[in-house]
This record gives C-alpha cells, sequence and structure tokens, in this order.
C-alpha cells in the first residue's frame, strides 16, 4: 500500500474545498432561488382561493338574506 504524505492530504483537502464546496455553495443559492420562486407562486394561488372563498361566502349570506326577507315581506 502506497504511503500517503501530509502534503498528499493537504492537496485533497484542497481540491474539496476549491470544487466540491463551491459547488454545493452554488447549488444552495440555485435552490434558494427556487424555494423563493415557489413561495411566491403558492402565495398567490392562496391570495386568490381566499378571494374567491371570501366572494363565495358573502353571495351565500345575500342569499340568505334574501330568501328571508322575501319570505318574512310577504306575510
Amino acid at each position: 500500500m502506497p504511503r500517503v504524505t501530509t502534503q498528499q492530504l493537504k492537496q485533497e483537502i484542497d481540491v474539496i474545498k476549491d470544487n466540491h464546496l463551491a459547488h454545493m455553495a452554488d447549488d444552495i443559492s440555485d435552490l434558494q432561488d427556487s424555494v423563493k420562486e415557489n413561495r411566491k407562486f403558492f402565495q398567490d394561488r392562496l391570495d386568490r382561493l381566499d378571494n374567491r372563498i371570501w366572494w363565495i361566502l358573502g353571495l351565500t349570506v345575500s342569499t340568505l338574506v334574501s330568501i328571508i326577507v322575501a319570505h318574512f315581506g310577504g306575510v
């Protein structure tokens, strides 16, 4: 088995730091950007859904009030 020197270990550590960690940092940065984009997309969707729910609730209540007024107003 070949003998591993301290110099060889230092070179390997430098390669890992320079190459692998740099790539990992780039990947993490890309992932952060993707998460931000997805969050904005889903936040917009939830806001639209929230507005639709309020519209349906308002129409339901106004229909109920109209039925009650028509029922008791005609007596």
